[in-house]
């Protein structure tokens, strides 16, 4: 009998989706039947209609306990429309806490994925209780903005219908990339695992195999090809920036990163040095209307953030740091740069010419730059930062370290400088060296910001090779 592997996805919203629940319920039977079948797995939703009942703490607290550990599960579905629902002694609201749970779970153990769905319909709202619930779902809406990509529906079959597509890609890709494939690799060879995630890869992929064949020729001999092939990907190269974070343009090794139901942040950082110690504490707030305002990256996070409080304690002669860092509410992901067309250039053209420039210091064609600003603004925070020359040599030459040090800093330094610029909503790749003779190839994709409703955010792919000496 063959093996089935289950995957469990986990589903809040408030009262006022009831439709969409039902709706979720039938597609995921729907999927079992087809796609989810052939791939020999099956989908299973939890919902705050499995729990059983209980007694002793508040409703929530005890949905928590037989939801169990959010890292359990694969996928964590949210739905909102109206109403964010009813307060916990520790949230908004109960969707809020289990949102709050499932985006820690997603920074410590990298699951579940987060998807949220927001519901946007006219309604005819009366009483002060509606009208407050409606407030509140804004201000959830308002903040999740610059931390994830959501998206809205206007009425329950349009959501089901979304949903349907969506599960069917996540599910294609979850099997070509981590499920099936991983397991039989590890009782043959531990090389398989890259082969398979190569040849399931797009067109990037094969121009990343080309840049890397550039510096295969220099990499230390190997006896067989399938050695020599895969080195410089395992050791010379990063895709994340692993336990890094930028604070204040200084970068620091973190020992967790929690995101809090109202979507501040707590850190906990251990300085290295005295020079790192002193550099924290100098980020210690003053008085409310005076808190410092720094720039912020870690893993695909990056903006403007306010440092809300600076906690320090000493163990065994080691000092440590609990930061508390709040977004601030008119941030540069609240709007948008103009989309302008430029002669012979769409806006989406200039986009990726201004990511090669950043990213790989190629310069601007002569025919754009004489019509192209290097800033536009639209408000008093919301303003793109300039994108007037590439963003790695004078960081190679300020920190003057080892390129294994380098890269995971640079990822972060790009990611930031890639949103803030509002060149990308999302950093959907970004894949840094090896660095060869001050030579750091680069692999990237993003999406852009949804400006039209009828159309879908176009995608930036930047392959190239960035020089390191300015």
């Amino acid at each position: 009998m063959p093996q089935v592997e289950k995957l469990k996805i986990f589903l809040a919203s408030p009262s006022d989706v009831a439709t969409e629940r039902r709706h979720v319920g039938k597609v995921i039977e729907e999927i079992n039947r087809t796609v989810a079948a052939d791939k020999g797995i099956v989908l299973e939703v939890v919902s705050s209609e499995n729990a059983f009942p209980s007694y002793g703490k508040d409703g929530q607290a005890i949905l928590n306990e037989q939801i169990g550990k959010m890292q359990e599960y694969e996928l964590f579905i949210g739905i909102m429309w109206n109403r964010i629902g009813t307060p916990t002694p520790r949230a908004k609201s109960g969707t809020a806490e289990e949102f709050g749970r499932a985006v820690t779970a997603l920074r410590r153990k990298r699951k579940p994925q987060v998807w949220f769905y927001f519901r946007e319909a006219p309604v005819h709202l009366t009483t002060i209780e509606d009208l407050r619930q409606r407030e509140e779902t804004l201000k959830f809406k308002a903040k999740f903005r610059g931390k994830g990509l959501f998206r809205e529906y206007k009425t329950p079959t349009n959501f089901r219908d979304q949903l349907r597509e969506h599960l069917t890609l996540w599910l294609n890709q979850y099997t070509s990339g981590t499920s099936k494939p991983l397991t039989a690799a590890k009782k043959q060879s531990k090389k398989i695992p890259k082969e398979n995630t190569e040849s399931s890869s797009s067109a990037i992929a094969s121009a990343r195999t080309k840049t890397t064949s550039i510096n295969e020729t220099s990499t230390r001999p190997r006896k067989t090809p399938a050695s020599k092939s895969s080195t410089p990907r395992s050791t010379g190269s990063v895709k994340r920036s692993r336990d890094w974070v930028m604070l204040n343009e200084k970068f620091f090794r973190t020992k967790s990163s929690a995101t809090q139901p109202d979507l501040s942040i707590i850190l906990r950082l251990s300085p290295k040095d005295m020079e790192q110690v002193a550099e924290l504490k100098s980020l210690h707030p003053g008085e409310f209307h005076n808190r410092k305002q720094i720039a912020y990256a870690d893993q695909h996070d990056a903006g403007m953030m306010e440092v809300s409080s600076v906690l320090s304690e000493s163990m065994a002669g080691k000092a440590s740091f609990n930061i508390k860092l709040t977004p601030i509410q008119c941030s540069h992901n609240s709007g948008f740069a103009m989309e302008i067309n430029y002669p012979n250039y769409t806006a989406d053209e200039v986009a990726e010419l201004r990511v090669r420039l950043l990213l790989l210091g190629e310069a601007l064609p002569k025919d754009l730059g004489r019509f192209f600003p290097t800033t536009q603004t639209t408000g008093s925070y919301n303003h793109a930062e300039a994108v007037e020359k590439g963003i790695f040599p004078e960081l190679w030459a300020k920190l003057q370290t080892q390129p294994r040090l380098f890269l995971p800093k640079a990822w972060l330094w790009a990611v930031y400088h890639l949103k803030m610029s509002q060149l990308v909503e999302d950093v959907l790749e970004l894949e840094l060296g090896p660095i060869k003779n001050k030579v750091m190839p680069v692999r990237f994709q993003g999406k852009r910001r949804r400006v039209y409703a009828n159309r879908e955010p176009s995608i930036i792919k930047v392959v190239g090779n960035c020089t390191l000496s300015a």
